[in-house]
């Protein structure tokens, strides 16, 4: 049984928007992982203090993008 090219390319481009989804939504785990880590201090700056890491301070954006680049999730 062969196929023909529409569907050799279709059958492609499925395989291309699984890869992507599982990627999605992998990502989207560690950032909810990280952002748990993520503290707020009174005067409204967001922390973090990982586990035989340093602290830091910065917008919750970074320091979640910190957690996950930093392996810290």
């Amino acid at each position: 049984m062969s196929m023909t090219f529409e569907q050799l390319l279709e059958a492609k481009h499925l395989r291309r928007l699984r890869r992507e989804d599982k990627f999605i939504n992998r990502v989207e785990k560690q950032e909810a992982r990280a952002a748990a880590m993520v503290g707020q201090l009174a005067s409204g700056k967001f922390y973090v203090y990982p586990v035989g890491g340093t602290y830091r301070e910065g917008t919750e954006s970074e320091l979640i993008s910190f957690l996950v680049r930093n392996h810290c999730v």
